[in-house]
């Protein structure tokens, strides 16, 4: 691939902003100026990239990656009422295509899978395919066994004509407790726990199908690795 080619897959601009960056003396390759936008380059044998005197690493496309959400933020490119969680990436990716595996409301935290690929976006927010979705929920009132009943066996949710039941659910503590679900349905969790005669106060999302969020801090984001990918049933590196 072409460098001013590889600079705008990596979100550096368009194809004549690129050049340019070139040709003004402001692309460094391990350590050497590059002088030729028409020199190809291999993204795998890059080490340190410079781009206008600040380090990038190259990302590979299509693009996945982990985003610990926090509150506050809308999962939307055009936010109404506060920042957007694509605020928190590097502004090269603002450039790029890329968008979240299912939304998490403002006040809801956690785990937020983001691509540049949108066959993965449409088949892991599928309803037909079934994706498991791991929260920690902090409830208003304290957890209970007969909660945990109600939510394994089903609930009616308003408006619904079939009850709805949690694949898993534990109690963590006093207020908090651990749910799966495979659904997509509008707050699934914040419904099902009304409807159970508790409310939620705080949500938090671990896991999307075999996918963990870890130690990530809140706010972070990192590349998924091959292991993560292939366990999503991707393609891995």
């Amino acid at each position: 691939m072409e460098l001013y080619r590889f600079l705008q897959q990596q979100g550096f601009g368009s194809r004549k902003e690129c050049r340019q960056l070139v040709e003004y003396g402001l692309v460094e390759i391990d350590g050497h100026l590059a002088q030729d936008y028409r020199l190809p380059v291999d993204v795998a044998m890059i080490s340190a990239l410079l781009v206008d005197g600040e380090p990038w690493q190259p990302v590979a496309l299509p693009l996945y990656l982990m985003l610990n959400k926090p509150a506050g933020y809308e999962t939307s490119h055009k936010p109404q009422h506060h920042r957007s969680v694509y605020s928190l990436l590097p502004r090269q990716f603002s450039r790029l295509e890329i968008a979240a595996v299912g939304r998490l409301d403002v006040d809801t935290t956690g785990l937020l899978l983001l691509t540049t690929d949108g066959a993965c976006v449409h088949a892991l927010s599928s309803p037909r395919r079934h994706v498991a979705k791991r929260y920690e929920v902090t409830l208003k009132h304290p957890a209970d066994a007969e909660l945990i009943r109600q939510l394994k066996d089903g609930v009616l949710l308003k408006d619904e004509k079939e009850r709805v039941m949690a694949d898993e659910a534990e109690i963590l503590s006093d207020e908090r407790i651990a749910l799966t679900i495979s659904q997509g349905k509008y707050h699934q969790v914040k419904r099902m726990v009304a409807a159970a005669g508790n409310r939620v106060v705080g949500l938090h999302r671990t896991a999307l199908g075999r996918l963990e969020l870890g130690e990530l801090e809140e706010g972070c984001w990192r590349l998924l690795t091959a292991d993560e990918l292939e366990r999503l049933g991707l393609r891995g590196e």
